[in-house]
């Protein structure tokens, strides 16, 4: 099976500067293990092949490599850091936005129940 996202795919998608030589060595594994991360979260995707899916593969990788470090909170004055939650289960993960925007969309309208009313 084919990765969702190409090394081209993310260089595309980082703006403001080109992938250094250590990080194109590592993305096309970090593609790799996202798209099959999104294969496992989405059993069918490769049957629906949701346009969506390059982005979000790409959304996964470049969360990696733009935090390699993995900090989330840094202080100045008698440093500190924070370490992303995210760093401690694997890096690569699906944010609940993008496993949505790899769903297929339900369709009918929406409606609410209100207790008591007729």
């Amino acid at each position: 099976m084919a990765d969702f996202a190409t090394v081209d795919d993310l260089a595309a998608r980082l703006l403001g500067r080109d992938l250094t030589e250590d990080e194109r060595a590592k993305v096309p594994n970090l593609i790799a293990d996202a798209s099959a991360i999104m294969r496992e979260q989405v059993p069918d995707i490769d049957a629906r092949q949701p346009a969506t899916a390059t982005g979000v593969c790409c959304a996964m990788v470049l969360r990696v490599v733009l935090n390699p470090e993995g900090k989330r909170q840094q202080s100045v004055d008698d440093y500190s850091y924070t370490t992303d939650s995210a760093r401690s289960s694997g890096e690569l993960y699906l944010t609940a936005q993008e496993l949505a925007q790899l769903q297929p969309a339900v369709g009918g309208r929406a409606f609410s129940i209100v207790p008591g009313c007729s």
